[in-house]
This record gives C-alpha cells, sequence and structure tokens, in this order.
C-alpha cells in the first residue's frame, strides 16, 4: 500500500512550498509552519512517453469561463495546455524537483518542454491506441461540471455568489491516473486557480482573451473555440 502524500500551501502557486513525503512527522511539521492542504499523492499516473528521457508525469490545464452562477453558465476554452515533468517517474527521490513536479516555465535554468495540444493528442494515442481521447474529455467535461456545481451550491462564503454583473477566468490542473488495474484512465483534479496566469496562452493563441470576453460578454459564441458544458 503506497503511502505518499503531497503538501501544498492554501495560498501560494507555482510550486513553491510544495513537497511530497511519506514521512507522518514531515507532513505534521509542516502543518505548523502555515495552513497546508494534504492530498493523497497519484502513484500511478498515466505517463507520458519522451524519448530522450523516457516515461514522464504529465498535467494538463483547463481555461473554464463562468459566465453565471444562476444558472449556472459554464464554458470550456477548447485550447489546453501540457506542463511536463524532465525526469522518468518513479516513486522515490521526493526531493527530486523535475522527477515529481512540471512547473518549469518560472526557472530559466531548467527546461521546459512545449509540445501544443494538436500534437499532444496524435502523441498520446499512438502512445495508447486503447483509450480514445475523445471518452478522456468527456470525463474531464463531467468532472469539471460536477466541481461548480458543487462550488455554487451553498450560499457565501462556503459557495461562489450569484452577481448578474460578474464573470470570472479559471484555470484548473489535471491529471491523469489509472484505477486499480489499469484498465481504465481515470482523470484526478489537482487544483482551482482563479484569475490564472495566461501568459503562455496569449503568447501561443493571441487571439485568447478575446475569445474569452466575447463568451463572458456576449450571447452569440458561434466560432469560438469553446464549448459550453453546463
Amino acid at each position: 500500500l503506497d503511502n505518499s502524500w503531497i503538501i501544498k500551501p492554501w495560498n501560494l502557486s507555482r510550486g513553491r512550498g510544495t513537497y511530497v513525503t511519506s514521512n507522518l512527522a514531515m507532513i505534521v511539521k509542516l502543518a505548523y509552519t502555515s495552513p497546508k492542504v494534504v492530498q493523497k499523492y497519484i502513484e500511478n499516473p498515466v505517463l507520458f512517453f519522451r524519448g530522450d528521457i523516457g516515461r514522464v508525469k504529465f498535467d494538463i490545464r483547463y481555461v473554464v469561463l463562468l459566465k453565471s452562477v444562476e444558472p449556472l453558465k459554464l464554458y470550456k476554452y477548447n485550447v489546453f495546455w501540457l506542463r511536463f515533468a524532465n525526469q522518468a517517474f518513479a516513486l522515490d527521490e521526493f526531493d527530486e524537483y523535475e522527477k515529481h513536479f512540471t512547473v518549469m516555465n518560472y526557472n530559466d535554468a531548467t527546461e521546459l518542454k512545449q509540445i501544443g495540444d494538436v500534437e499532444f493528442l496524435e502523441m498520446f494515442e499512438q502512445q495508447y491506441p486503447d483509450h480514445s481521447w475523445t471518452e478522456i474529455d468527456q470525463k474531464l467535461c463531467s468532472m469539471i461540471k460536477e466541481c461548480f456545481e458543487s462550488a455554487v451550491s451553498l450560499p457565501p462564503p462556503r459557495g461562489i455568489a450569484h452577481s448578474a454583473q460578474s464573470r470570472a477566468i479559471y484555470a484548473l490542473d489535471m491529471m491523469l491516473k489509472w484505477n486499480g488495474d489499469k484498465t481504465e484512465i481515470v482523470p484526478q483534479l489537482l487544483e482551482v486557480n482563479f484569475n490564472p496566469d495566461n501568459q503562455r496562452a496569449c503568447q501561443y493563441h493571441p487571439e485568447f482573451y478575446n475569445h474569452c470576453l466575447k463568451t463572458l460578454l456576449c450571447e452569440d459564441v458561434s466560432g469560438i473555440p469553446v464549448t459550453e458544458i453546463s
């Protein structure tokens, strides 16, 4: 039985102050430094083969546009972004950042592997021909919808408040993992980011914010690369 955990500060980003450990004493000690979120570490991730390295961890970032709370109206930006570890995955050396983490774009000293979503899909389906990305995407959309249904189910401050004038942009970071007998790929939500850093989105897709604002502020979203998921 694996007993590895990931510990994150509740209010930081970019992998700062995040640890992976199976040491209970360390987890308890970290809790005294500042409020933390402790999650079970994904020990059976779906890996991506990098020819120069081997099979590495990766995560997926989806941008989600919240247009309305009552009724819930939610859109997924159809372009998604990938982040890759720089070392082959194994459940050891938890202090080896480039093996267990994927956020490389804020450190000039580390390699940043860039693969667009279209190229990634072609490579993924070559590596996992028995698993349709269309089915995986449907599971991802269902998970996103359930996440926001939960977030608006209670009144503030425990839930998102309704405001006819309000709109919001979120980024959801997700991984894929195997079920117990490795016959099914299961999406796993890592975290939700409000008002995320979209520099890379703008760099590779100059119309990104135009698409987002048109979706959030206009009724007609035809021609915009978004999918309504609620």
